[in-house]
């Protein structure tokens, strides 16, 4: 993975969000997620994104295109435009994303969880070779990744991209409220690389019935079951994961409700695109801004 494209790596980390919120698909007359929360004379426009789409998914629905042009500026997870065309950046990410010297995938996870890791390549006809020197957040980024695109999905039509792209055509004020290399090294922070690595092969083995199902709850609008599909199933099956959804959600959650609400104060109208899971139950963005005083309602 020495001459691997950073415009790529970048996509990959890009759909980082998708590790615990698969992709989903849509139409223009798909409810989908989208609130409206208001405060004190300012507005905050919320989108439940897709980072990975297909083509039939656009045109996106009118009254998510008109909040859009009436706000003063886009709020993403992070800038990958921006992260694209910075070489610093991708140099500082290239130097997160792989390993020094001699290190390996290998020293970082169980022999069952690696032995789980070489079925699955060798099952896909996928070189060990490749993901060798990739440290644990990188590799199941792209496991995920490949997976995806097995499906149709293409990560440049994902909703935050789209909107990225016109904003800066547009001229409309971005705010970043992670940023690349921040997700990056949040993964590469984790304390255990091994559960993340084994939580991803399992969802892989699921992808695909797990999609139609959460599509279907995307689809229709449908809050509670998508909680229940993206947090909370997994929660019940897996206690052992409640460290891990802290920090992939809940402190997220925290982090971005305060930088959204500080954004709202800088722009009287603000358009917020992040994945839907951060958008759902008790500890969500959307219940975060509640508590915060903010009007939420369902658009």
């Amino acid at each position: 993975m020495r001459n691997l494209d950073p415009n790529k790596l970048l996509q990959y980390l890009f759909v980082v969000a998708l590790l615990l919120c698969p992709a989903l698909a849509s139409a223009a007359g798909d409810k989908g997620m989208f609130w409206l929360a208001q405060k004190d004379g300012r507005s905050i426009y919320l989108l439940g994104s897709v980072h990975l789409a297909t083509a039939d998914f656009y045109p996106l629905r009118k009254q998510i295109l008109q909040a859009y042009a009436d706000s003063d500026a886009l709020a993403v997870e992070a800038d990958i435009l921006a992260a694209e065309s910075d070489l610093a950046l991708q140099q500082q990410i290239m130097r997160e994303s792989l390993y020094p010297g001699e290190r390996s995938l290998r020293d970082d996870l169980s022999p069952a969880v690696y032995r789980r890791l070489r079925e699955w390549l060798q099952q896909r006809q996928l070189p060990e070779p490749m993901f060798i020197r990739q440290r644990p957040a990188i590799a199941m980024v792209t496991l995920s990744m490949m997976e995806m695109q097995a499906q149709g999905l293409d990560p440049s039509l994902g909703i935050d991209r789209h909107f990225l792209q016109k904003a800066k055509r547009d001229g409309k004020p971005i705010v970043e409220l992670e940023g690349v290399l921040q997700q990056l090294q949040l993964l590469n922070g984790l304390e255990n690389p091994d559960l993340l690595m084994q939580q991803t092969l399992e969802q892989l083995e699921d992808i695909r019935t797990f999609v139609p199902r959460i599509t279907s709850a995307w689809k229709s609008g449908d809050a509670d079951a998508l909680y229940q599909l993206i947090i909370a199933e997994g929660l019940a099956e897996h206690p052992e994961y409640e460290a891990l959804y802290e920090t992939l959600f809940f402190r997220r959650n925290r982090d971005m409700a305060e930088k959204i609400a500080g954004g709202n104060r800088s722009h009287k109208s603000l358009f917020v695109i992040v994945g839907a899971g951060h958008l759902v139950g008790d500890r969500s963005v959307i219940e975060l801004l509640k508590k915060d005083g903010y009007k939420l309602q369902r658009r």
